[in-house]
C-alpha cells in the first residue's frame, strides 16, 4: 500500500508517514524535590551542585524527537502511528494518542494541560479537514483551461 505525501512524492508506504502523536506521561514524573538533609555537612563549605535527575520528559527526548511539550506531562512527537507501541511500553508513559485521550486520562490533566491537548486536537482536525476538502481548480495553474485568471491589481471596485 502506498500513499501520496503532502509534498507530492509517491511510493512511501502510508503507514510509515509520521503524524503528530500526543504522549501523556505519568503524574509525578517531573523533577523531584531535593531530598532532606542535602545541606552542606560542615558550615562554611558548599556541596557540589547536584546533578539534575532525569525526568520522564528528558527520558522521552532520549528516545524520540519531541516537537512540542507542556512540561512535565505532555509531549508531541512525530512518529508513524505504528511506532506508538514502542513509546507506550515505557514505564513512565500513560498513553500515546492519535486522537483525543480517553476521559479517564483527560480528567487527570490540569487546566493548562487541557488547553494544550485542545489546541493539538484543533491542529489534528484541521489537517484532516484540509486533506479531505476538494476545491475546484486546486493546484492548477492560474491560466488552466476553464479557469479565469486573477483580477489585475487595483481593479477592485471601491465599496
Amino acid at each position: 500500500m502506498t500513499g501520496q505525501t503532502t509534498e507530492g512524492a509517491q511510493g512511501r508506504p502510508s503507514w510509515d508517514v509520521p503524524v503528530e502523536l500526543l504522549v501523556v506521561l505519568g503524574p509525578g514524573t517531573g523533577v523531584p524535590a531535593a531530598p532532606a538533609g542535602t545541606e552542606s555537612p560542615v558550615p562554611g563549605t558548599t556541596a557540589p551542585p547536584p546533578t539534575r535527575p532525569l525526568t520522564a520528559l528528558d527520558a522521552l527526548r532520549q528516545l524520540v524527537s519531541v516537537t512540542l511539550d507542556c512540561p512535565p506531562r505532555l509531549a508531541l512527537v512525530p512518529l508513524p502511528p505504528q511506532a506508538a507501541g514502542r513509546i507506550a511500553e515505557q514505564p513512565y508513559v500513560v498513553g500515546v494518542y492519535t486522537e483525543a485521550p480517553p476521559p479517564a486520562v483527560a480528567a487527570t490533566l490540569g487546566p493548562g494541560e487541557r488547553l494544550f491537548v485542545d489546541a493539538w486536537l484543533l491542529r489534528v482536525e484541521d489537517r484532516a479537514y484540509r486533506r479531505k476538502r476538494h476545491r475546484h481548480g486546486d493546484r492548477l495553474p492560474w491560466d488552466a483551461p476553464g479557469h479565469e485568471p486573477p483580477d489585475p491589481p487595483g481593479s477592485a471596485v471601491p465599496a
